[in-house]
């Protein structure tokens, strides 16, 4: 019996326009802190895991048509499935057939839009308009599905950390005078440094 091999992919969702930003910006937080927040704002609940495989099943047919749909192992067989989505992180992995893997990577390149923000009423609807501007980006292509959701729980991480610094470099410039002035310190401090242990070195 052969079994079968799948990907896994995992993705991003990025809002690079201003205009799918939420109006609610964040509070006493830097500028570039605000941005980056708002790039990677959440999701509308009526993204549901079945409404993305559909959405990529149907960008699949429409590029490649029915031989693409086949590659993926044919319109009911299932050969996409989403497997997480987290619409807080806007974060999703997808299950797909290793032989054409290729093509769903290329059907998310073409994506371009979600559902708005709504009541979570309406993503039981199967009327969902798709008007939201995004972009799908593929961080990860892996064989195991526990690979990819090392890279995702890694990038939350970095993420954090990054935004965290991005806060304290705010805090600092109100305190020091901007980055320049906390770059001046710096070196003072690493001067300290050297001539502390310069002094170390006579004594011994």
């Amino acid at each position: 019996m052969v079994r079968v091999k799948h990907r896994y992919l995992l993705i991003d969702i990025l809002y690079p326009e201003p205009s799918s930003w939420p109006s609610i910006a964040p509070k006493n937080a830097p500028p570039h802190t605000q941005s980056q927040l708002r790039i990677h704002s959440p999701t509308s609940d009526a993204l549901t895991p079945s409404l993305l495989a559909k959405m990529v099943r149907e960008e699949v047919a429409e590029i490649f048509g029915d031989w693409g749909v086949g590659r993926l192992g044919g319109v009911g067989a299932g050969g996409v499935s989403v497997k997480y989505l987290s619409p807080a992180t806007s974060t999703a992995i997808i299950r797909c057939p290793r032989a054409s893997f290729r093509l769903v990577w290329t059907a998310l390149t073409f994506m371009s839009r979600v559902p708005e923000f709504g009541d979570r009423g309406r993503a039981r609807r199967a009327d969902v308009t798709l008007t939201r501007p995004c972009v799908f980006r593929v961080i990860r292509v892996s064989g195991t599905i526990r690979k990819a959701e090392e890279e995702a729980i890694r990038r939350a991480r970095k993420e954090i950390i990054r935004l965290r610094g991005a806060e304290e470099i705010g805090v600092l410039e109100g305190l020091v005078g901007g980055l320049e002035g906390s770059s001046a310190v710096m070196e003072g401090v690493m001067e300290d440094e050297e001539d502390a242990d310069m002094v170390s070195d006579g004594e011994d």
